[in-house]
């Protein structure tokens, strides 16, 4: 039977998967630098979010969490979020996810961990009720999927550090801000792209004081200059 975790405060401690057994864990974000990124070398645990099956083809790599912390927006295509869970499902990775795009096959799959509904997903940084520490163990979703992702790994499966890669910002209007040109295809109307990057560093700063010194950006080039950096290649 399905294993559904909703983060709220109850269960967390009774999580079944792989807690505390792994030093390390890379977390993987959506940035063009994937591009000219080895994700090969990772064979350790690690978290891909959102779109990240459109890399699938240029990579064996594959992640062992899948975290996908959006909620519905204007104009998506429900069968894009509906075929990366799917994909996720078969690979047998962990999905920490919200109900909007799920299907029942990957609710009762037993690797689904619901993410619940945060009333910072749609504030700004200059929200005079924007999130300034974390509310864990419930997650927060204010900033981007990789923010909750990093909550999850630190705060919930008690990785002891995480490394960024592909986490580049430097996000521009009417640009290709991904890996692909496709990327944003069907997935609705996109947050402006000034106040998403600024949103984002908001939320990294709100990491990087909730979890000092655990959190490290593999990322080659970017933007993200909120932890310190560390070259991918030397890592293993």
């Amino acid at each position: 039977p399905s294993q559904q975790l909703n983060v709220t405060g109850e269960g967390v401690t009774a999580l079944p998967f792989k807690k505390g057994k792994a030093v390390r864990a890379f977390i993987v974000g959506n940035g063009k630098s994937l591009n000219i990124t080895n994700l090969n070398l990772i064979k350790e645990p690690s978290f891909g979010v959102n779109g990240i099956a459109g890399m699938y083809d240029k990579t064996d790599w594959r992640p062992t969490h899948y975290v996908r912390a959006e909620e519905a927006s204007t104009g998506a295509d429900p069968t894009v979020y509906r075929r990366d869970m799917e994909i996720h499902r078969d690979l047998g990775c962990e999905i920490w996810a919200n109900e909007f795009f799920l299907t029942d096959g990957v609710k009762d799959s037993g690797h689904y961990r619901q993410i619940r509904s945060c009333a910072h997903y749609a504030m700004h940084f200059d929200n005079k009720d924007a999130p300034h520490t974390y509310h864990l163990p419930r997650l927060c979703t204010f900033g981007s999927s990789v923010n909750v992702a990093i909550q999850i790994a630190l705060g919930i499966l008690n990785f002891d550090k995480v490394y960024l890669v592909g986490c580049d910002l430097g996000y521009k209007d009417g640009e290709v801000n991904h890996f692909s040109e496709d990327y944003t295809k069907g997935v609705g109307e996109m947050r402006n792209a000034r106040m998403n990057e600024l949103d984002i560093l908001a939320a990294h700063m709100i990491c990087a004081r909730t979890f000092p010194n655990r959190i490290f950006n593999a990322t080659i080039g970017g933007n993200l200059e909120v932890y310190e950096r560390v070259d991918f290649e030397r890592l293993f």
